[in-house]
């Protein structure tokens, strides 16, 4: 898909005037169509990758920095997907098919980004709990970053660290990469109890699983 100039200025967050500069100075990928600059989506996102530069795949230009102070407040009902037809060769798109976004985010770009960083190594951390997530920060149209969580209705073999089947997926969306190490910080000290891993087996209700996370979380202040 062939992207302009103000398509690449929204999607990398910078000045049209930094990607007019950056053209001719030859250091973003581009081709000539017809006498104008015209960009290449999926070379751009590889070429984005390379840098570690965030990504901005909603309507929205700008945010304000949003800090976790405790997993519970970014759950609701919409973010426990139960009983999930997903499959080992396409369960990242079945995921992103099901998440809640605004209509004019990008979806096609989130899978490009999931699959890119899950080519590097699996994000199957263990005890069947696997922690899907992009390689860069991404701007989906949310100060919040974006946690859903998927039971399949099968396990899943995706090359686990210690080759359990995967009953559960969280899927990770953040806007920072100080979003992404405090969201990681909090499930890590989720994961280690005992009770928050048995909900996640056992796929308590959400009301259930938030309310663990909620009495888990009390003890860390």
């Amino acid at each position: 898909m062939d992207l302009n100039i103000k398509d690449i200025s929204h999607l990398l967050m910078v000045s049209e005037k930094e990607i007019q500069q950056m053209i001719k100075k030859k250091e973003i990928p581009h081709q000539y169509l017809q006498d104008k600059v015209v960009f290449n989506k999926h070379q751009i996102i590889e070429w984005a990758l390379g840098r570690n530069l965030p990504i901005n795949v909603s309507g929205h230009h700008k945010f304000i920095e949003y800090k976790i102070e405790t997993v519970s407040t970014l759950l609701d009902k919409n973010t426990f997907h139960y009983n999930c037809e997903l499959t080992k060769s396409s369960y990242i798109e079945q995921m992103i098919s099901q998440i809640k976004l605004e209509k004019n985010v990008d979806r096609e770009i989130i899978i490009q980004l999931l699959k890119s960083r899950e080519s590097l190594m699996s994000t199957a951390i263990g005890n069947g709990i696997s922690l899907p997530h992009p390689r860069v920060p991404l701007m989906v149209g949310k100060n919040k970053p974006l946690i859903d969580f998927f039971f399949p209705q099968e396990p899943l073999e995706l090359n686990s660290v210690d080759g359990k089947p995967i009953h559960t997926l969280i899927l990770l969306i953040s806007q920072t990469i100080k979003q992404h190490l405090s969201l990681i910080a909090h499930l890590s000290f989720l994961l280690s109890k005992e009770t928050f891993r048995f909900a996640l087996e056992n796929r308590l209700d959400y009301n259930e699983i938030i309310d663990i996370i909620t009495k888990i979380e009390e003890t860390r202040n």
